[in-house]
């Protein structure tokens, strides 16, 4: 059985090319709006055929400053329910522009790159308007860290790595609550308190 959890991680990337795709960015940004936004590993034969923005999800791991160890309790008629809280879950992705036709490909590159950064920066938390699939009325809101500087700690030993040659690019770094237990984790009868109240007899 498909858990709830199981498609979030794609469900952010699609949240993100929602945000890159936003046709009401088309006026200011019309060179990122006419790009087309893939999630491919930048190799040496990565060559796409038109020009891109390429979010590559290079690293996965539990944000441990937004950890919490406090349970949430659910209470219905009769019962309350104990939950466990979410992992939160930084997703962080490596952001490249690669221009395909006119003149000085660098200075195209640039210019995505520019673009991307301006509209992903106006997010210190993506709008629920943008969220796609799981995310959906995830709570709480998810943060998004742009260019942070420790992003990529060494760039040129990264490409070397993937097999390609350095080139600028920049990190996005988004959390999502992931739960990774059955949502009841405890159920425990309500208490009921009754209150007897005696009240003596004036002589």
């Amino acid at each position: 059985m498909a858990s709830m959890g199981d498609t979030m991680i794609r469900d952010l990337s699609e949240t993100l090319r929602a945000i890159l795709d936003d046709q009401r960015l088309a006026d200011s940004f019309p060179e990122l709006n006419a790009a087309q936004i893939v999630f491919d590993p930048p190799v040496e034969s990565f060559n796409p055929s038109q020009t891109s923005i390429n979010l590559f999800l290079y690293d996965i791991r539990e944000n441990s400053q937004l950890r919490s160890n406090e349970p949430t309790l659910t209470r219905d008629n009769h019962n309350a329910s104990i939950q466990r809280p979410p992992l939160r879950i930084a997703c962080s992705y490596l952001i490249t522009a690669w221009p395909v036709g006119g003149t000085e490909p660098a200075l195209q590159e640039h210019q995505l790159l520019s673009q991307a950064l301006l509209v992903l920066s106006k997010f210190p938390t993506i709008p629920g308007s943008y969220l796609q699939g799981k995310l959906v009325g995830q709570t709480p809101a998810l943060p998004m860290i742009v260019a942070k500087s420790d992003g990529l700690k060494d760039p040129s030993e990264f490409w070397t790595a993937l097999g390609n040659k350095l080139r600028p690019s920049i990190t996005a770094t988004v959390t999502i609550s992931l739960d990774v237990a059955d949502p009841i984790v405890e159920e425990t009868p309500l208490v009921k308190k009754h209150e007897i109240r005696l009240e003596g007899r004036a002589a």
